[in-house]
């Protein structure tokens, strides 16, 4: 999280503009987001989606041939 004073809020780096200043004021924060690279937790997540819909999807078949 960025501190910008001028609008005294918190700003994540992904929400900043390409040039990375404050998207509500343009004052210069940080430097720009290398972008391309996707959030740890959304691998977490997707795993986890993966893994139970995997799991129901055999349930179901173990329901429908019983």
């Amino acid at each position: 999280m960025i501190w910008c004073s001028d609008c005294e809020r918190d700003f994540d780096v992904g929400l900043l503009i390409e040039d990375g200043s404050c998207p509500a004021c343009g004052v210069w924060l940080a430097d720009p987001p290398k972008g391309g690279s996707v959030p740890w937790h959304f691998w977490v997540v997707l795993t986890g989606a993966v893994g139970y819909l995997g799991w129901r999807a055999i349930q179901g078949i173990i329901w429908a041939v019983s």
